[in-house]
């Protein structure tokens, strides 16, 4: 595998040559005001160009990074953490561990593992759902076979969440069965109404985030760099331990979750080919290869371990995701969303400037609009929430800051009345905490690979949809300076 920070120069130039990155200049248009796409993740463009990096092997990096402040972090290390912490002991992950086969689905049961702990911390429930819902009805790839063997990322998982196509019950679309005829869909069981999505760990003992999270809203997706020689199993007089150190510096290739940890975790029982580390402390995670795999299905990773949830600096293939707020679906009755895949982008301004944008629906029922949902994507990004008949006629109903980064929704102040019929739109402003571009959108993408393009984001945009501008009165059509991409921002209804 090729490392990503040598390569960084030659990705932009390809990714030009290929339509994946931002626009060079912005459209004629409306020039003065019109947004521009942030860069994509290298390690994302590197991933898509070269399948012999990471295609097939599961966990892919996101086209889009988030970012979390050392002052965030700092917050988090003064939270009173336990220095020992089991979900397994505390009853809060559901069992058996699943198995995802000879496909390259971790990605799903991580993030499946994650959303059933939270399930479990939060209702107090055991609810077994469908990887295999969430892998066929992504909406990512061009073909079903695509989607089981190039593998996938978080937000995938959230995209799907976050438009109320799953969870559905493991029951109603069990998983092996993807190559059989289509089952009839599945009822949503659950609304993902919060989700907190960070970078990978700064270095081996920047884990008090990873540790809060776990404690907060259980299990946490991780990626990890999976290596044979890394691996071992011993027996000794406390049982059998499964464990895995792989001290350099690699890419990412599976997706497990974190469900706790051992600060103590004796350095001495990493027996692997690069073993021992160089001082105590481990996390508990979970694996997707069954229960009869490891010990019950989990292992034991050393904090040393250089490709475990890690952020490689630029480029990053790191990226952890945690269910924060899960809801009956009784909570909305309706989710108005243009952006069925959620984040493929990012829209801003190079001065990193704040950015209003907005989403222009119909109602399909005279129930009020009293919620938005919307991606952040750094941590302590300010934003203010908007509502009215139409973009002329906007008022605000909610202001905030969110303190990291991930997927929101937000209640307004005031219900928005509308009419069955007739438009109306949400609007958001957000600032950039960090200069960056702050505005998540969802585009079409397409890759090279070989002689031809697949299709990895299939998305179309239309006029009258979504909207962008530097001010709440200079708001303009996105698709006259980004075709086939829409504002990532919901609208929810009683």
């Amino acid at each position: 595998m090729t490392t990503v920070r040598h390569i960084l120069i030659a990705l932009v130039a390809v990714a030009a040559s290929c339509g994946l990155t931002a626009l060079a200049t912005p459209s004629t248009v409306w020039a003065s005001t019109a947004p521009q796409l942030g860069p994509l993740n290298p390690a994302f463009v590197e991933a898509l160009h070269d399948p012999q990096v990471a295609l097939g092997l599961g966990r892919l990096p996101s086209p889009v990074e988030v970012s979390v402040s050392r002052k965030a972090g700092a917050r988090a290390a003064r939270a009173m953490l336990p220095t020992r912490y089991s979900l397994v002991e505390a009853g809060l992950v559901t069992r058996p561990v699943k198995d995802q086969g000879a496909d390259a689905t971790c990605w799903a049961f991580a993030n499946v593992a994650a959303l059933e702990s939270a399930i479990l911390k939060r209702q107090g429930r055991s609810t077994d759902l469908s990887e295999n819902d969430l892998v066929r009805r992504s909406g990512f790839w061009s073909t079903r076979t695509q989607r089981y063997a190039w593998g996938g990322y978080d937000f995938m998982a959230v995209a799907y969440f976050a438009r109320w196509a799953g969870p559905v019950r493991e029951t109603d679309d069990p998983y092996g069965r993807y190559r059989a005829p289509t089952p009839k869909r599945g009822k949503t069981v659950r609304h993902v109404q919060g989700v907190v999505m960070i970078p990978g760990r700064r270095s081996s003992l920047d884990n008090d985030l990873v540790k809060r999270l776990v404690m907060e809203n259980g299990a946490l997706s991780v990626g990890m760099c999976w290596d044979d020689a890394a691996f071992d199993t011993a027996v000794d007089d406390e049982g059998t331990h499964s464990t895995h150190y792989l001290p350099e510096e690699r890419e990412e290739n599976h997706g497990v979750a974190v469900v706790g940890w051992d600060d103590a975790y004796p350095a001495e029982r990493f027996q692997g080919m690069y073993g021992p580390p160089p001082a105590p402390g481990a996390f508990l995670v979970r694996n997707s290869w069954g229960a009869d795999w490891g010990s019950d299905g989990y292992l034991w990773v050393s904090y040393y371990d250089a490709a475990f949830a890690r952020d490689m600096g630029l480029g990053t293939w790191g990226g952890c995701t945690s269910y924060a707020a899960v809801a009956d679906i009784g909570d909305y009755s309706r989710n108005y969303g243009h952006d069925k895949l959620g984040v493929t982008g990012r829209v801003g301004y190079p001065d990193g400037g704040p950015v209003w944008a907005a989403n222009r629906f119909t109602a399909a029922s005279r129930r009020p609009i009293r919620a938005v949902g919307f991606y952040t994507l750094s941590s302590d990004t300010p934003y203010e929430v908007w509502a009215g008949p139409s973009l002329k006629q906007l008022t605000r109903r909610a202001k905030g800051v969110s303190a990291l980064p991930g997927y929101t929704t937000v209640r307004l102040r005031t219900p928005l009345k509308v009419v069955k019929g007739r438009k109306f739109v949400v609007a958001i402003r957000l600032a950039s905490p960090d200069g960056s571009y702050p505005l998540a959108v969802e585009r079409g993408r397409r890759i090279p690979l070989g002689n031809s393009r697949v299709v990895f984001a299939a998305t179309g945009a239309s006029r009258g949809q979504s909207y962008v501008g530097a001010k709440r009165w200079r708001l303009k059509d996105l698709t006259l300076s980004l075709p086939r991409t829409n504002v990532c921002l919901k609208a929810f209804a009683d």
